[in-house]
């Protein structure tokens, strides 16, 4: 409904040229009403309009100052044939284009390299890859390699920009880490994972496949609290399966029920690079204190 809507805010823009006769000369129109079907079709245009063009503008970035520019726009749209096959494959490509350098290019360049303005996305080798796709022609690599090496190498791109980003936070993390190591009780796996033996209970030890169900209070290295079923009064279940961060499915899988530990999670084994927006930093190191309470059956 949302796509529906945003192209039907397109379409009636056009009853802008009547509505903004103050605004240019040049924008005025002359609307006879001579019927009660151009009446109703003016007081769409007029309603339709009125009810949400300003905000369509501004997400689409079009000043105010430039309305006779817009409206200049609109009359040509106008001119569309929806039935003329070549001239409607001609207007689909320009708003594919539009997308690349609206929403592909400043989305991934985000995505990839965070808020680092001096960086982003190659308009003409992304413009490249998308037309040597369409028309399969010219390929410098297949779809399948370019899925892995977008995801591999974008991954390692985007670790170097978030690095550089969070050089100090993920250098604070990661001090935190070799010092606590080192404190009485404190067990290291060979994942990275660290963990404190609070308590040992005396259940049974739970398999990847089950459903467990837990107490917990989550803390940064600072010692914020950012989450907590204790203060919820909501125990937690979730599948050791998945579903949750990686420490937790290790950890908890090291407990008998009844027991509680402390995880100290590195960054790898939690949030990764991007942290959990809202909450979690990225590269955070985060410290749990778990209780085992039950396998649920």
């Amino acid at each position: 409904m949302k796509k529906l809507l945003h192209f039907a805010a397109v379409f009636v823009a056009v009853s802008i040229v009547v509505t903004l006769a103050s605004c240019s000369g040049s924008a005025q129109t002359k609307a006879e009403l001579k019927t009660d079907i151009d009446s109703l079709s003016y007081a769409i245009g007029v309603s339709q309009t009125m009810s949400g063009l300003d905000m369509y503008l501004s997400q689409m970035g079009v000043d105010s100052v430039y309305m006779e520019d817009f409206v200049k726009g609109v009359k040509e749209g106008v001119k569309f044939n929806p039935n003329d096959k070549k001239e409607n494959a001609r207007t689909v490509g320009f708003q594919v284009g539009q997308m690349i350098v609206q929403q592909w290019i400043p989305g991934f360049s985000q995505q990839f390299f965070g808020n680092d303005s001096t960086v982003k996305i190659d308009k003409a080798s992304i413009v490249a890859g998308f037309i040597d796709a369409a028309t399969n022609k010219g390929l410098k690599m297949g779809k399948e390699e370019a899925q892995t090496f977008s995801t591999i190498k974008g991954e390692e791109i985007r670790e170097k920009a978030m690095e550089k980003q969070y050089a100090e936070q993920k250098a604070a993390n990661s001090k935190f880490l070799e010092e606590n190591k080192g404190k009485e009780g404190v067990q290291v796996t060979p994942s990275g994972l660290q963990y404190k033996v609070v308590k040992e209970g005396t259940g049974p030890k739970p398999a990847s496949t089950d459903k467990v169900k837990v107490n917990y209070i989550g803390t940064k290295i600072d010692g914020t609290e950012f989450d907590s079923s204790v203060k919820r009064n909501q125990p937690f279940e979730f599948n050791l399966s998945g579903g949750v961060i990686q420490g937790w499915i290790e950890g908890v899988q090291l407990m008998n029920v009844g027991s509680k530990y402390i995880f100290y999670i590195p960054y790898e084994l939690a949030y990764g690079v991007q942290g959990s927006p809202g909450s979690i930093e990225p590269f955070s190191t985060l410290i749990f204190e778990v209780e085992l309470l039950e396998i649920v059956k």
